[in-house]
């Protein structure tokens, strides 16, 4: 897939929190009651791997049932997380076009928009995973030499895991609307987002504020931090990306 040459206006930062902030008020009770459910969710499955991790902990030999408990919670864990970040975009894209979203836009299953999704966060484990992988060996090694140069590949690792998270902001959007493969949303993602790569620091900055300001309120303010954050973000790609369901993921 050919990548796109023009580039985008710059962000305008302020006026994506604005329209995160309608959208998420098109439909406040159902942002907030599917976030709800996804935290349930995602606090059931962690109970089921830590149950069955302190089961095998216990254990004197190898635990076969804790081991098979702790696959099918990890197995729930990933499917929720899919289902639940597809079904608050699907809501957010539609609140942030104008309409007002129903119940079936967040709960509809979309197989194939999570198998992308999922395809894309291997991806993405991998590549930060390596970053991380070479700092740390690299910093072992130098330490040999003198041990003040292993701060070295450490903050090098670190500016370029920044990097990573800036440039790769859009890859949910990327896969499951626009449709593009791993490798090529990648690609997309940093295309686009580097030329402005200050401002979407910024952007990324005031998103994890938000969230953060969320947990601080006696941690349920995270049930109206995170729609919030998820328009804003479908707002901002929209801006940069444009607006097309090329996947029909909308449709089911």
């Amino acid at each position: 897939m050919a990548l796109s040459t023009t580039e985008p206006a710059p962000l305008a930062v302020i006026s994506m929190l604005q329209k995160g902030w309608q959208g998420f008020r098109r439909a406040p009770w159902l942002f907030v009651g599917f976030t709800l459910v996804s935290l349930l969710l995602n606090w059931i499955t962690s109970a089921m791997q830590e149950r069955a991790t302190d089961a095998m902990e216990a254990a004197d030999g190898v635990a076969i049932a804790p081991l098979i408990l702790f696959v099918i919670g990890l197995v729930l864990s990933v499917l929720v997380s899919l289902w639940t970040n597809i079904g608050l975009f699907r809501g957010a894209w539609k609140a942030i076009g104008g309409e007002t979203p129903v119940l079936a836009d967040f709960i509809r299953l979309d197989w194939a928009a999570m198998r992308r999704l999922l395809l894309m966060g291997l991806l993405l484990l991998a590549i930060f995973g390596a970053v991380i992988l070479i700092a740390v060996l690299t910093g072992g090694l130098l330490s040999m030499i003198r041990l003040e140069l292993s701060i070295l590949p450490l903050v090098a690792g670190s500016l370029v895991v920044i990097w990573l998270s800036v440039t790769q902001m859009f890859h949910l959007p990327l896969v499951v609307a626009r449709g593009d493969q791993p490798w090529t949303a990648f690609q997309h993602g940093r295309e686009v987002v580097q030329p402005q790569f200050v401002r979407m620091i910024g952007f990324g900055l005031l998103m994890f504020a938000i969230t953060l300001l969320g947990v601080l309120v006696f941690g349920v303010g995270i049930l109206v931090a995170a729609p919030v954050v998820v328009c804003s973000l479908v707002a901002a790609y929209r801006s940069l990306f444009g607006d097309e369901d090329r996947t029909g993921f909308l449709a089911g």
